[in-house]
């Protein structure tokens, strides 16, 4: 999994207690050699904030300047402003615990001024140091907390900058839908007050939102016109941001030389500015961005990095992610119990922060070390539970969707009653006023009467269109359900073919090799002991072709698989496989020919094809009497090209035909030589036809012989 391209809030620019923003450092320094003891803290604190963003020691310097003289001149506000800009200056230095004494001092001094907008603010700063350390839970809390004192003072800057945090805590949880609406909500209130820093970090979450939902061209415009304001701001925290953000899109297009260009930059930045969460970041991707060139030393170099910084400043979150990595490059290169630990480590990490969806991947990555382990049970095992809590991920995103449309139901209905209520108390009012005017009294009670019903009206309309929605989306839901039933029951009968075919190979196996042991003991009859050994050589193969199907089911399922169409020659492809198969026709003495031309051109994935094409001769061996026949030919017919083997074997009845392709349907036979299969073969070669963009289908009768037909594009 790519690290994610996580955008903490630059918490300096949304200070809204900022005054001279537009001024440069240099002109706020000059005016503070001339400004009085008195106003000097003030400046203090605006320059403290405008290095926030590309020198945290400076930053830190003038805030705690501006915190010393607030003291002496025992001025609460100004102390509330520049404890928050320390807290903010500790925090991004990675000093959790400091931060956090400061959080705690300034909450204080807001409550002793019983000043509801310095409580907002410092409400949504507890948020901001709970999200960062990874306590979700606790951040929540504490902006639902921050809201409640927004809507008191009407603070809508702070208002916007809680939006953010929620936004980034779905972000992490996986809910990208309403991570963009708490957005486009902030940025709608960013916009109306024209701040320009704070949109700024808001479209760089938008942006990040496209990314994650793999719509790159969008995100990269977001990301270019981004970067052209932060270079042009002097912005360097976000300058590092968006290139992160860049590369991880290279990466996912495999543009591996360039991603690894901007991950630099990031790198490199973070490090002038000393953001080592940000280092952290760029190391990490920078390593998985090896992995995947295959450059497994610098991998682990750049990813250990990046998981000791996290461990330093102790992002759970970001530790989770470093692990995940490490854990895929150790069990790629064989270190199987390095991978372990790392992967138990990983799943401990992940029950304790609730992060299901990382904890799927961990289960995934446990499940491939008991198989490289060759512990296929718990393998299996392993396995199940991962599609379980995939399954109650889903169930759960479900559960979700419905309870937010409650929540919005019961908001409507809450506000209308408010409309409800502050109507009649005006009425009423007025009524009272004008209670002596006969005349009066009639309009009034006419009003009352006509808006009651205009509003019962209104609300009865709004309940049945809420209701007719919520009724469409549990329709929805159910006809989800239902397909999501009809696909665990096809896995189940997968399984359960592949649970039943593994185990006859395996057992000839023993059985035959179990015969030879006693045969050297006893008699030592070598013509029995070679019949024997055939007879193991022939299981073997069976069992080697059915694991190298599933393997590649399986890689197709996962999406791993990967689909590289080319112009290639049907001639020269068939007379390879033919080679193939020369030995084992030789055996039954059958005829296996091909009368395709050179130079007969096809399109298509050439391992898919050959994948397909080792099937179909395998399966017409298989089904064909001693001295049969077995010829390949192609046909040419408008776009496609036919590719047909025919024999001249056992055939299929119509019955059986129809059952073929179908994972659902357990449909196998053995063959002429009590050969065994498991039906698995044909259904990856119609799933791999159609990848190609051509479809796979059979001709046949009983006692007739058969006739499998590969339609595959010549261009």
């Amino acid at each position: 999994m790519q690290f994610p391209l996580k955008l903490v809030l630059l918490i300096f620019c949304l200070l809204p207690y900022t005054i001279f923003a537009q001024e440069k450092i240099d002109q706020l320094k000059k005016q503070l050699k001339i400004e009085p003891d008195s106003s000097k803290t003030k400046l203090l604190i605006n320059i403290s904030g405008k290095y926030a963003a590309t020198n945290l020691d400076s930053a830190f310097l003038y805030a705690n300047k501006a915190y010393n003289l607030a003291k002496i001149n025992q001025d609460k506000s100004i102390l509330f402003r520049a404890g928050l800009n320390l807290a903010n200056s500790y925090s991004q230095l990675g000093q959790s615990e400091k931060s956090y004494k400061y959080l705690l001092e300034a909450k204080a001094l807001a409550y002793s001024l019983s000043d509801t907008a310095m409580l907002g603010r410092v409400y949504l700063f507890f948020g901001y140091h709970f999200s960062k350390n990874s306590e979700y839970d606790k951040a929540i809390e504490n902006f639902n907390i921050a809201i409640e004192y927004c809507k008191i003072s009407r603070n809508d800057r702070t208002l916007a900058s809680i939006l953010n945090g929620l936004g980034i805590i779905y972000w992490e949880r996986g809910n990208l839908e309403v991570a963009l609406k708490k957005y486009m909500e902030a940025y709608s209130i960013a916009e109306e007050l024209k701040d320009t820093n704070l949109q700024l970090v808001l479209l760089l979450n938008i942006a990040n939102i496209y990314a994650d939902e793999s719509r790159n061209n969008i995100a990269l415009e977001y990301y270019q016109k981004i970067l052209d304001l932060a270079i042009r701001d002097k912005n360097f925290d976000s300058q590092a941001i968006v290139y992160n953000n860049i590369a991880t899109i290279h990466q996912e297009n495999k543009d591996y030389a360039k991603a690894l260009e901007f991950f630099k930059k990031s790198l490199n930045i973070n490090n002038q500015i000393g953001n080592e969460a940000g280092e952290a970041l760029a190391m990490n991707n920078i390593g998985e961005n090896y992995f995947k060139t295959g450059n497994i030393p610098e991998a682990i170099f750049y990813i250990d990095n990046s998981l000791a910084i996290n461990r330093k400043l102790k992002l759970e979150t970001d530790i989770v992610y470093n692990l995940e990595s490490l854990a895929k490059v150790y069990l790629f290169t064989g270190k199987l119990q390095k991978a372990y630990d790392i992967i138990n480590e990983g799943l401990k990490l992940c029950k304790k922060l609730k992060i299901k969806t990382i904890e799927r991947s961990f289960l995934q990555l446990k499940s491939e070390y008991y198989y490289s382990a060759g512990n296929y049970k718990k393998a299996y095992k392993t396995y199940e539970n991962y599609n379980k809590l995939k399954d109650s991920l889903i169930e759960a995103s479900k559960s979700d969707k419905i309870a937010h449309l409650q929540t919005q139901f019961e908001t409507e209905k809450k506000e209308k009653e408010n409309e409800i209520l502050k109507v009649t108390n005006e009425l009423t009012q007025e009524k009272l006023d004008k209670e002596k005017a006969f005349t009066n009294y009639l309009i009034v009670f006419f009003v009352i009467t006509m808006s009651l019903l205009i509003l019962v009206y209104f609300l009865y309309k709004s309940k049945t269109k809420v209701n007719q929605r919520i009724n469409k989306i549990n329709g929805m839901l159910e006809e989800s359900n239902q397909k999501l039933k009809v696909t665990n029951a096809t896995k189940d009968r997968f399984f359960s073919i592949i649970a039943h075919d593994l185990r006859s190979p395996f057992n000839s196996i023993l059985g035959f090799s179990e015969l030879i042991k006693s045969e050297l003991k006893e008699s030592k009859n070598l013509k029995l002991i070679e019949e024997y050994n055939s007879n193991i050589n022939e299981s073997s193969h069976s069992l080697f072709t059915l694991l190298e199907n599933l393997l590649q089911w399986a890689k197709s399922q996962r999406g791993e698989l990967e689909f590289n169409p080319v112009q290639f020659d049907l001639h020269h492809l068939v007379q390879s496989n033919i080679i193939i198969f020369k030995l084992k026709a030789a055996d039954k003495a059958i005829t296996l020919s091909s009368d395709i031309p050179p130079h007969t051109e096809a399109y298509g994935d050439i391992n898919m094809v050959s994948t397909i094409l080792r099937n179909l001769i395998s399966n017409a061996l298989k089904f064909t009497e001693k001295n049969g026949d077995i010829t390949i030919s192609a046909d040419i017919q408008d776009e496609f090209v036919f590719l047909k083997v025919k024999d001249s074997g056992i055939g299929i009845s119509k019955e059986n035909q129809e059952k073929l392709f179908k994972l659902d349907c357990n449909y196998t036979t053995v063959g002429t030589a009590d050969e065994a299969g498991s039906g698995l073969g044909l259904i990856l070669c119609k799933e791999f036809a159609e990848r190609n963009g051509g479809d796979i289908w059979v001709k046949s009768e009983e006692n007739k012989g058969s006739e499998f037909i590969l339609s595959l594009k010549i261009a």
